[in-house]
């Protein structure tokens, strides 16, 4: 057969397209610093690629699942600690008033409300917009006199009391601290936790913070703050079918069930203090030691889980730089290499174009035919 000069330039084009597109290939590695930029490059290597990549993101979101549990934990701690604090002061009021006089009791009284007032407010904490001890209620305060009006129909108003009150009133108030409400239950109150249905016009539908004025034949009857959440709790996805449950229940904490009230211990002893009741202020001691006790007992519950944090927290930091060293492996070029490899097929497709110069060389007897 003979070969023509339009084969042979033929095959020399093919030829030069496919070291053109070599020269592409190693050049668009060299810019994007990556081995395989498209699947069609290497589909094997792409699945890889992608494997490492989805490993990576799981990583991440576990660390930073970790970095929130862990944050929690902290705050609980420190919110804990200074709780704490606060009774150990309120103890050592009661002690010191068991031998003082009226005088010194009454300023007692205002100490310890200081005190209750701080509790509450730690109770109350938030983590940027979210309450952190209200289970899954996050936007309510998790202790207080707090009603919520949901689709025009209001609550309870949920309350507790030092003492049973034959006299009670309470005022419910807007955002402003306006009183948009007041609500007088028939019979009083009793000792403990008390429960008063809504009675007059309702507005409109949110939360409404209330307070409670409360009375007795002896006098002033003091109100304590109740739970307004849930019992929820924060589930930390921590590693492949792994999960850590945090409690979010302020309840655990200040009020659990079968043990002393927090708030309740706090407002029996300004109850008698106020009251100059010494058999009462006598006792306070040992039920403060309890309340201390059990917020021992809760934060020697959470220890464990710091401790379960910190070693996940390591083995995925330890992990990651792994995964990132086989995904560049993988993916990244190496770049000495890749200037070599175009340096010799920018030498191969000069060359070859050069001998196709001379070996294509048209004639006057080339046109003629």
């Amino acid at each position: 057969m003979r070969v023509t000069n339009s084969m042979m330039s033929n095959t020399i084009t093919r030829y030069l397209m496919r070291q053109s597109e070599r020269l592409y290939k190693v050049q668009e590695q060299i810019s994007t610093q990556k081995k395989i930029n498209k699947p069609s490059d290497d589909p094997a290597g792409m699945r890889q690629i992608l494997d490492y990549r989805n490993k990576i993101a799981t990583v991440d979101q576990y660390l930073e699942n970790i970095k929130r549990g862990t944050t929690r934990l902290e705050f609980t701690e420190i919110t804990l600690d200074v709780v704490d604090d606060l009774i150990g002061v309120a103890r050592g009021i009661s002690q010191q008033e068991g031998r003082g006089t009226t005088q010194t009791r009454a300023l007692g009284a205002d100490q310890v409300e200081d005190l209750y007032n701080q509790m509450v407010e730690l109770a109350n904490s938030k983590n940027g917009k979210n309450h952190m001890f209200s289970g899954h209620k996050t936007d309510t305060p998790a202790f207080g006199h707090v009603v919520e009006i949901s689709g025009g129909a209001p609550g309870g108003l949920e309350f507790g009391l030092a003492a049973d009150a034959t006299n009670v009133t309470i005022e419910v108030m807007d955002d402003s601290g306006t009183v948009i409400q007041t609500i007088t239950p028939v019979g009083g109150g009793t000792d403990g936790v008390n429960t008063v249905s809504w009675s007059g016009a309702i507005p409109p539908d949110g939360l409404y913070q209330f307070t409670v004025s409360a009375a007795n034949a002896g006098g002033e009857v003091v109100d304590y703050a109740t739970y307004n959440g849930d019992n929820g709790t924060v589930r930390i996805i921590v590693g492949e079918n792994t999960e850590l449950t945090l409690k979010a229940d302020g309840r655990e904490i200040f009020t659990p069930a079968g043990q002393v009230d927090t708030f309740e211990v706090m407002a029996d002893l300004i109850t008698a203090l106020k009251n100059d009741d010494m058999e009462a202020i006598n006792n306070m001691a040992y039920q403060l030691d309890l309340v201390r006790t059990q917020v021992s007992e809760f934060r020697a519950a959470s220890a464990p889980k710091m401790y379960q944090l910190e070693n996940t927290e390591n083995f995925w930091s330890n992990y990651k730089p792994k995964l990132e060293q086989l995904l560049s492996e993988t993916e990244n070029a190496d770049l000495n290499e890749a200037a070599m490899r175009l340096n010799q097929l920018d030498l191969a497709y000069q060359s070859t174009i050069a001998t196709a110069a001379r070996i294509i060389q048209p004639s006057l007897i080339d046109f003629l035919k």
